[in-house]
């Protein structure tokens, strides 16, 4: 049913100056509600003895909705009139370390349940957009494959030589091409599409200064085309196998060059030369490269302290009259505040801003990127997306990460775990949960309206319109106490209780 708002109000209570006002009720339908709850949050635990789901206060578990017709100031006004960005989707990484945990002592029907948890918006929490590397990323074992990689930690590209031919056989062998497939169908039957954004972390060796994959100096010039071929053989390589690719961006994290896995510098003038013949090649502006692929390309991939480069980059591509090359710039959390997403937005409000990689744990803290909080701060900020990064691993969690991160204490528990052994049973940690508030209620083409103030009493909120109609607002609050509110539309007001360390969403 189309859901039509005229004005709709949020009202914070408690600790709060009285000034009762009385208000007509109308017919506008009661609200539902729902919250979700932190427990130990980051606690590593989490992979060896974890806490029973019934510890878990709140579950995505509905929440109480009594109308009122007092209120008190001051109040969070919505004003669906004033609209901003358009969601492309919410959701999580399927790299190789989650595909094993998938997959690790599961018949099919087994993993697809699992995925079914992720994905389908009724019985699940609706994730809609997944993030997957071109070849190795941090978090892979490629000596899990059946053909042997060169390196003893299982680095690889798609192409290990310049005679050798372009090949995703390592990336079927280690079962991510039939998750992804097996992603694809359970979107199709739960009615949520799913999308895919890639992302390679190195070039294949023969193309970095000093030919290696880790601490392999820059990409040379001389092989910018030769790169684009290949992010196009993935693409096509994709498709054939009935996997749309529906973004890319060209380097993880351009800015860094770790000493223990693949990555690499580019600056910000490089990127742009690179991404300029990536797009022509995808567009075949040459005649030379084949069928066009309307692909989306996003810059950077790194984190928030980056922005500055990332305007003076979109500013040459003005200068150069090709803009129109890149389609947004992807943010990660490791450095910064999501602020700069807004700055970017600001400079070119023609551009997505998209949070691609990020892991948070609990409703929020004094870090202002690491907890569930940010999401809804991200998402004020002007993003598009947001994606977590990691979603699954096994207890034991070095089974396919032969990254840094593959020790407890260096990695934070995953959304969901499987247990250890030969075990075909996982869990869910709170994260799930709070993930969750986001996911199944802000659906692909929801459009976020305005809501002022944004903030009051460290209780942050957002809202949206969605294409059905149906209106949301998902509020945090950080407080070890619960927090009443009032939400109102259309002249009707209803009042509710966010629990203590919570995510709570309201649906129209």
């Amino acid at each position: 049913m189309m859901f039509r708002i005229s004005c709709l109000l949020l009202c914070l209570l408690p600790g709060l100056s009285a000034c009762a006002t009385s208000v007509a009720s109308s017919k506008t339908p009661t609200p539902q509600a729902w919250a979700s709850t932190e427990l130990h949050p980051n606690d590593q635990r989490w992979y060896s003895s974890p806490w029973p789901e019934s510890d878990i206060s709140h579950t995505l578990s509905p929440i109480k909705v009594t109308e009122v017709s007092v209120f008190n100031t001051p109040v969070f006004t919505l004003q669906p009139e004033v609209t901003f960005q358009t969601i492309v989707g919410i959701g999580a990484s399927l790299e190789h370390s989650s595909v094993y945990a998938i997959r690790k002592n599961k018949s099919e029907a087994q993993q697809r349940t699992l995925l079914s948890a992720l994905i389908d918006p009724v019985k699940g929490i609706g994730m809609n957009l997944f993030r997957i590397s071109i070849g190795t990323s941090d978090f892979s074992d490629g000596t899990r494959a059946k053909t042997p990689t060169s390196h003893p930690n299982g680095w690889y590209s798609l192409q290990d030589s310049p005679d050798s031919p372009f090949s995703i056989q390592r990336n079927k062998e280690l079962g991510i091409i039939d998750t992804l497939k097996m992603a694809l169908e359970v979107g199709a039957a739960s009615n949520n599409p799913v999308r895919f954004v890639a992302s390679p972390w190195s070039p294949p060796a023969w193309m970095r200064e000093h030919n290696a994959m880790v601490q392999g100096g820059t990409l040379l010039p001389e092989y910018y085309t030769a790169y684009a071929q290949y992010l196009r053989n993935f693409i096509e390589a994709y498709a054939n196998e009935g996997i749309p690719v529906f973004a890319i961006t060209l380097q993880n994290e351009r800015q860094f060059e770790p000493p223990a896995y693949p990555g690499m510098v580019l600056n910000w003038q490089q990127e742009r030369d690179l991404l300029i013949a990536v797009y022509e090649n995808f567009h075949n502006i040459s005649g030379e490269h084949g069928k066009d692929l309307p692909v989306k390309i996003w810059t950077l991939d790194h984190n928030f302290d980056y922005w500055q480069q990332a305007i003076e980059q979109l500013e040459s591509f003005t200068e150069i009259g090709k803009a129109h090359y890149v389609d947004g710039t992807a943010f990660h959390h490791y450095g910064g505040d999501s602020s700069a997403m807004a700055a970017v937005h600001a400079a070119y409000p023609n551009k997505d801003v998209i949070f691609s990689e990020g892991t948070v744990w609990g409703a929020g803290n004094d870090n202002p990127n690491r907890g569930y909080q940010a999401i809804i701060r991200h998402l004020r900020h002007w993003s598009t997306a947001y994606l977590s990064w990691v979603t699954m691993l096994p207890q034991q969690v070095d089974e396919a990460n032969q990254g840094p991160y593959n020790k407890l204490g260096v990695v934070g528990p995953t959304m969901i775990i499987q247990e250890k052994g030969s075990s075909a049973n996982w869990y869910k940690t709170p994260e799930y949960w709070l993930m969750g508030q986001f996911s199944r209620f802000i659906r692909e083409g929801a459009t976020r309206i305005e809501i002022k103030p944004e903030t009051v009493n460290r209780i942050e909120a957002v809202a949206f319109t969605n294409p059905d109609g149906s209106a949301v607002s998902v509020l945090s609050n950080p407080h070890d106490q619960e927090q009443v509110i009032t939400v109102g539309a259309n002249k009707t007001y209803w009042q509710l209780t966010l629990p203590a360390n919570s995510v709570v969403t309201v649906k129209w």
